[in-house]
């Protein structure tokens, strides 16, 4: 507490055994490097195995993995085709809908807002199943109303498709983009806006040459965030693509390594691909920005200019609650349908509607029942020990005057540049090599969610921190307040909206992750995310569905109860 306090001051912490980085810089920054890089270390070293698979470490090293991969060349070729798809598409809603929310004078903003960040929480594994109960070509409900209603003998859509995946990669990744590009909007000077409009430049022709032009920085910050989002995805492309034998590298490398025996090698040098990828993607955008200018905030005060459409008003409200149909009221409509049905067979006949699978998954079925239990508990474990970490880094980076802060920041969002799933991956074989067995346990996945969601956990809560005045914690110190006095009545009250949203979004985000828990929750600790996936992968769509609702109304409870609890200030 006093090295906190000492950061909070903004004097230089040290001691004679640490005199150039304090407690609070170099504690953090060794419990991240160890979580971080012994699974990467053991990741890397099977990657290059070329003796036993088994072996952990590895023995013998090689490339002969890498030159394996040159027969799968089609698993890399489907994970850059998804993943470049996805993010144009999901970019592309994303600058939309963030520029009718926030830059033009289309009534019900404020509604819209709310509802387009919806989707992200509730998960890519919820909408992957609606989508495949809407789109499939022979009983899909949109392709059973297009021929109900034109006589036609061939499907509308096939969501079991290249493009079919992309579609749903960008429907729920897009209130990312949103928010990201929303800020940056919001921000944005309009004299620069009025001065294309001086020179008799049109709505559309500004919005082109001049908004987004002056985005591009916040564009492509949503695209890379989208873009290793999408390349790590792994419930989308295994529920709607593997029925056509579509292959990405996340669904092979599960098939990789739920094979008898297990191909770990292989798996690891497919999942190093992958972040080869991502960090290609990270130093492409790093390129492109550097050198140029975008500076759309001046020192005068200002409010943006809102952008009146007339007659294109209710073509923005159309295409605004077009995407909420598409991303948020289908999907749940068609999943609470699916869910009271008695067979696969999707009826709207009532008499053949019930809740016995209700019923089965919260009473009678065990596994599902201790799903739902250890997930709320990963929930709420989650989101209290992330905000915690995330607070104390964010202090110590922007309050200590300690070396070493920007390295800290820097390591706390590195896992943010790596695939969920490459990291459960290497997490898995460093809980497999320890010395105590955590294989299997709620602590087990409760550590790898920590340190996947830190980075998100980070950002929230330094946003926050930046913006206290060093003056009023300085005062309460003046008045003989301790430290700990000083964090309790201070500095936590002003950080309450942050804390709160913060850990909102961890909960809902880790009761609805199935990629980090895949290869680390038992069959004696299920979990929702795999669980899900179970139900799916042995069939029993009814049951499936219901379990889905389930988790949907969990993300959906919390994110009520904390906007309500934390007022209208609360963005999430």
């Amino acid at each position: 507490m006093a090295a906190l306090a000492r950061a909070l001051a903004g004097r230089p912490a040290g001691s004679a055994a640490f005199p150039r980085i304090g407690p609070e810089v170099w504690i953090p920054l060794v419990l991240l490097s160890g979580s971080l890089g012994y699974p990467c270390f053991l990741l890397v070293t099977s990657a290059f195995n070329v003796g036993d698979p088994q072996a952990l470490p590895a023995v013998e090293y090689g490339i002969g993995n890498f030159i394996e991969l040159g027969d799968h060349l089609d698993w890399i070729g489907n994970t850059l085709l998804i993943a470049t798809g996805g993010t144009i598409l999901g970019i592309a809603i994303g600058v939309g809908l963030a520029w009718i929310i926030h830059r033009t004078t289309v009534p019900g903003r404020g509604l819209f807002e709310l509802l387009v960040a919806i989707p992200y929480p509730l998960g890519p594994l919820v909408g992957a199943l609606a989508w495949s109960q809407l789109g499939a070509p022979r009983d899909g409900l949109i392709n059973r109303f297009f021929v109900w209603a034109t006589g036609a003998d061939h499907p509308l859509i096939n969501i079991y498709t290249p493009t079919g995946i992309m579609f749903v990669e960008a429907i729920f990744e897009a209130p990312v983009a949103v928010l990201i590009i929303g800020a940056a909007m919001q921000r944005m000077d309009p004299a620069l806006e009025e001065s294309s409009s001086v020179f008799g430049a049109g709505k559309v022709r500004t919005a082109f040459k001049i908004t987004l032009p002056l985005m591009l920085p916040a564009i492509l910050s949503a695209a890379l965030f989208m873009f290793t989002s999408t390349i790590g995805s792994f419930a989308i492309p295994t529920i709607l693509g593997t029925s056509a034998r579509f292959y990405v590298a996340t669904n092979a490398i599960y098939v990789l390594m739920q094979g008898y025996p297990p191909n770990y090698p292989l798996a690891a040098a497919l999942g190093l691909v992958l972040v080869a990828m991502t960090g290609f993607a990270v130093w492409l955008v790093q390129r492109v920005l550097r050198k140029r200018s975008f500076a759309v905030i001046s020192g005068r005060n200002y409010r943006p200019r809102l952008v009146d459409m007339r007659g294109w008003t209710w073509v923005m409200i159309a295409i605004a609650w077009a995407y909420i149909g598409l991303s948020l009221v289908l999907p749940l409509g068609t999943l609470v349908l699916a869910s009271i049905q008695t067979s696969s067979a999707l009826s709207f006949d009532p008499a053949v509607w019930t809740l016995k699978n209700y019923s089965y998954i919260l009473f009678d079925f065990p596994t599902t029942r201790q799903a739902i239990v250890n997930s709320l508990i990963l929930g709420v474990g989650t989101g209290t020990i992330g905000v915690a970490c995330a607070t104390l880094i964010a202090v110590a980076v922007h309050r200590s005057r300690s070396r070493g802060r920007k390295l800290l920041e820097q390591v706390t969002m590195l896992p943010q540049s790596i695939p969920r799933l490459i990291f459960a991956f290497g997490f898995f074989w460093m809980v497999l090599t320890l010395p105590v067995p955590l294989y299997g346990t709620l602590f087990a996945v409760l550590l790898a969610y920590i340190v996947v969601f830190l980075p998100l956990a980070y950002r929230g809560m330094s946003g926050v921190v930046v913006q206290i005045d060093r003056a009023l914690e300085e005062a309460a110190r003046v008045s003989g307040a301790s430290a700990a006095r000083v964090m309790r009545t201070v500095t936590v009250p002003l950080l309450r909206s942050g804390i709160l949203a913060t850990w909102a979004l961890l909960f809902m985000v880790s009761v609805r992750e199935i990629s980090a828990s895949l290869f680390l929750s038992g069959a004696h600790n299920p979990v929702l995310g795999p669980a899900i996936f179970s139900f799916w992968d042995s069939g029993g769509l009814p049951r499936v569905s219901a379990l889905a609702v389930v988790q949907a109304v969990i993300i959906l409870a919390a994110l009520y109860a904390v906007r309500r609890f934390a007022g209208r200030e609360l963005k999430i």
